[in-house]
């Protein structure tokens, strides 16, 4: 949905109107032949929202998001655009916004991948004070100043760290015993990653914002996503002595959800989820005819959309 939004300013009794984006938990791009189309999702069905850009990153606290627009990659902040980064727009990686939007964090690659802070209020970016290697691409916000990251500091600690943006303060969140983590994303409530030690025995973890253990699974071979909902904890990935495929976590047990229909998941496009926190996956018959699919309580059904490529947009 897209509303016409009246900002006024004081005294000088200044009006600015904008359009603000309204966009759903399952809102999905689809892109066909080389063009790309939103689509927001609402009571089961998909409906194309018009835009001339395409939103990869939405913020429902804030409405802020990411997009992009005929190859650049731009930040919405309360109606204002602009570039993520004007000096390498095109060297940009993994961009995520802050849970309130007001916060943006992303990699610029030069021979190793450098974390950028940008303050979206002020459009520049903020100094980081950080004695951490973060490993990867490992790191999700806590909180809306938070950021929680994996890597090891100038002291040899191994595990996950958190960094305050406005107090500038760095932290040791969760030290690992040993080896390392595959994995890493902020839930709902708390934040799930996965360690493989040595001997490759991996243990998915759950964990609190104080870095309490509060749950731990030890048979995920992999984890390539994870969403928390009301209904229960879901996972993408693979389980020892099974196949890749949907899982829920429920009362310490880990069940099966998907068999053969769909025969194929996609697991490259990851796990979203509805309003009323039902699962939604990509998959098919055969891997080049796909569909949206939908869990709820247990059964899986296919929703009827537009063909093309699909894409889930990150939904805070």
């Amino acid at each position: 949905m897209i509303f016409v939004v009246s900002i006024f300013y004081g005294c000088k009794n200044k009006e600015e109107k904008y359009i603000k984006v309204d966009l759903n938990s399952g809102a999905i791009a689809i892109e066909k032949s080389g063009e790309y189309n939103v689509y927001n999702f609402s009571n089961g069905i998909y409906e194309k929202v018009e835009l001339g850009y395409v939103i990869t990153s939405f913020d429902s606290q804030s409405g802020n998001f990411i997009f992009n627009q005929n190859g650049e990659f731009k930040v919405n902040y309360l109606g204002e655009e602009f570039l993520i980064n004007e000096n390498d727009n095109d060297n940009i990686y993994s961009a995520k916004l802050s849970r309130g939007g007001n916060y943006l964090s992303y990699f610029v690659k030069n021979g190793y991948l450098d974390l950028k802070i940008k303050d979206l209020a002020e459009n520049k970016n903020i100094d980081i004070n950080s004695n951490v290697y973060i490993s990867g691409e490992l790191l999700d916000w806590l909180d809306k100043d938070t950021l929680v990251y994996y890597g090891v500091d100038k002291n040899k600690n191994n595990g996950l760290f958190i960094y305050n943006i406005k107090e500038g303060t760095e932290e040791l969140l969760y030290k690992l015993d040993s080896g390392y983590v595959e994995y890493l994303k902020v839930l709902d409530n708390g934040l799930v990653f996965l360690q493989e030690k040595e001997g490759k025995q991996k243990y998915l973890k759950f964990i609190n914002e104080t870095g309490e253990v509060s749950y731990s699974l030890n048979n995920i071979v992999e984890a390539i996503d994870i969403e928390e909902t009301s209904n229960g904890v879901f996972v993408l990935g693979k389980v020892e002595n099974n196949n890749y495929s949907l899982y829920e976590l429920k009362d310490g047990k880990i069940k099966r959800l998907v068999y053969d229909f769909p025969k194929i998941i996609n697991l490259e496009k990851g796990l979203s989820k509805d309003s009323e926190g039902n699962i939604l996956f990509v998959g098919g018959e055969d891997i080049d005819n796909q569909k949206i699919y939908i869990c709820i309580d247990e059964a899986i059904s296919s929703i009827d959309v537009e063909d093309g490529n699909y894409y889930f947009i990150e939904y805070n």
